[in-house]
C-alpha cells in the first residue's frame, strides 16, 4: 500500500462533507463520501454475534440504528465492544455479496463511478474488506498519498481502524448541536425525506464528545486523531487548511478552497448565495431554531458544553423540554436512537442532571449509562463545580 489511510467522522449535518470535500480537492488526498456504512453496520453486528454475551445477543436488534449507548442496561458492555473490536472477525461469501451490492447503493449517491467500483469488494474478514475498500477508492485517485473515507455515526470505531491501519489518520468534525438540528430542521422542510429525529442527535452530539475527549488520552492514537471545529473550518478555511496540510506533510493547495469547482452546490440547509464556504451558517441557528428544541439541545447536550468551546443559552424549563421530545417521538423520521418509551428516556436526562448536582460518586454501571464514561462524569464536574 503506498498510501496513508484517512478518515473523517462526525455527526450528520456537522460539516462533515465540507471537510472531506476540502481534502478530497488536494491532488494528493482521496477521500469518499458516505461510501462504507453498510460495512461498518455489518461489522458492528458480526461484533455483537461474536463477543457478546448471550443475553445481550438476545435483546440486541441488528436492524437498529448506530447506538448512542445511553441509559440502556447493555449500553456500557455494547460500547466497550466496539471500542475492543478486531477487524479480522470472518465474512462469508453470502455476506459479502450483500455488502457489495448495499456499499454500491450507498456510494452512488454521492459518486455514480465509486458506487459501479463496489463490485470489486474482496475479503475473507472484516480487516481483508476494509483494505479492499481503501484500494477502491485509491483507484480513484492513482496519485494520491492519503486515501480513506468519510462517514458519520461510527466514531467508535476508530480503535479498531487504529490498529488495522496503524499509519492512519483520524479527524472528528465538531459543530455546535444547536446549529446541527437547526440545519436538519431546514434540510428536512425542503426535502421531507429528510426528515430525522432530532434528539437522537443531539445524544449522538454528546456521544462523539465523550468518545472524542477519551481517544485524546488513548496513547495509542497520540498524534493520530485530532478534532476538527466546523466554526474555525467555516470562518477561517485557509487557516485550517494549511493547518491540514502541514499535519499530513502536504503543501497547501489553493484548490482546496474551490469547492464548487466541479459542479458541488454545497450540503448547507441554507441559501450560500454559491459561495464555496459559507460563513453565515456558523450562528444561523440562533436566528431559526425554535426556542423548544433550543432548550432541549441546551438541556440534553448542556453537561458535555462545558467540554467544548459551546454554552448554553437557555435555561431549560422540564415542561418545554418533556413537550418538545413528547412531539419529536411523534414524528422520529427514518430512525431514531433512543428507546422510543417517553418515560424511560426523560426519566434517564433527569438522572443524569441529578448525578451532577451530587458531590457521591455513582457506582460505575450508573455513571456509564448516564455519561458513556466516568472519566467524563469526572471532567464535566470538574470544569462546571
Amino acid at each position: 500500500m503506498t498510501y496513508r489511510p484517512l478518515f473523517v467522522f462526525g455527526v450528520a449535518r456537522s460539516g462533515t462533507n465540507l471537510l472531506a470535500r476540502m481534502l478530497d480537492h488536494h491532488p494528493a488526498v482521496a477521500v469518499a463520501l458516505d461510501p462504507f456504512l453498510p460495512l461498518f453496520r455489518s461489522l458492528r453486528n458480526a461484533v455483537v454475534e461474536t463477543y457478546a454475551p448471550q443475553e445481550i445477543r438476545r435483546r440486541f436488534n441488528p436492524a437498529s440504528a448506530f447506538q448512542d449507548y445511553y441509559f440502556d442496561s447493555d449500553g456500557p458492555a455494547l460500547l466497550d465492544l466496539m471500542l475492543a473490536a478486531q477487524a479480522d472477525l470472518p465474512l462469508d461469501g453470502d455476506a459479502l455479496v450483500a455488502l457489495r451490492d448495499k456499499a454500491a447503493e450507498r456510494a452512488a449517491l454521492e459518486s455514480p463511478v465509486l458506487g459501479k467500483r463496489m463490485e470489486g469488494l474482496e475479503g475473507a474478514d472484516y480487516g481483508s474488506l476494509l483494505r479492499s475498500a481503501l484500494a477502491i477508492v485509491a483507484g480513484m485517485k492513482p496519485a494520491a498519498t492519503w486515501v480513506g473515507c468519510k462517514e458519520v455515526w461510527v466514531l467508535e470505531f476508530v480503535p479498531m481502524l487504529a490498529r488495522l491501519f496503524p499509519d492512519a489518520r483520524f479527524l472528528a468534525m465538531e459543530r455546535d448541536p444547536r446549529a446541527i438540528v437547526a440545519s436538519l430542521i431546514a434540510m428536512a422542510a425542503r426535502d421531507t425525506t429528510q426528515a430525522a429525529h432530532p434528539p437522537s442527535y443531539l445524544r449522538h452530539w454528546r456521544k462523539q464528545v465523550a468518545i472524542a475527549r477519551n481517544f485524546e488520552c488513548d496513547p495509542m492514537l497520540a498524534g493520530r486523531f485530532r478534532r476538527v471545529s466546523f466554526e474555525r473550518l467555516a470562518t477561517a478555511p485557509e487557516i485550517e487548511a494549511r493547518i491540514l496540510c502541514e499535519e499530513l506533510g502536504l503543501e497547501f493547495q489553493p484548490e482546496m478552497l474551490r469547492l464548487s469547482a466541479d459542479g458541488w452546490a454545497g450540503n448547507s440547509s441554507y441559501d450560500h448565495g454559491g459561495r464555496d464556504v459559507y460563513t453565515h451558517t456558523v450562528d444561523k441557528w440562533r436566528e431559526v431554531l425554535p426556542e423548544a428544541m433550543a432548550q432541549t439541545a441546551d438541556f440534553l447536550c448542556g453537561p458535555e458544553m462545558v467540554l467544548t468551546s459551546y454554552r448554553p443559552v437557555t435555561e431549560a424549563k422540564l415542561e418545554v423540554v418533556l413537550a418538545y421530545l413528547k412531539d419529536a417521538g411523534l414524528r422520529p423520521g427514518s430512525w431514531r436512537s433512543d428507546s422510543g418509551d417517553l418515560l424511560f428516556d426523560f426519566g434517564g436526562e433527569l438522572v443524569r442532571h441529578a448525578l451532577l448536582e451530587k458531590n457521591e460518586m455513582p457506582d460505575e454501571q450508573l455513571a456509564r449509562r448516564c455519561f458513556l464514561f466516568r472519566d467524563t462524569l469526572d471532567a464535566i464536574r470538574r470544569t462546571n463545580p
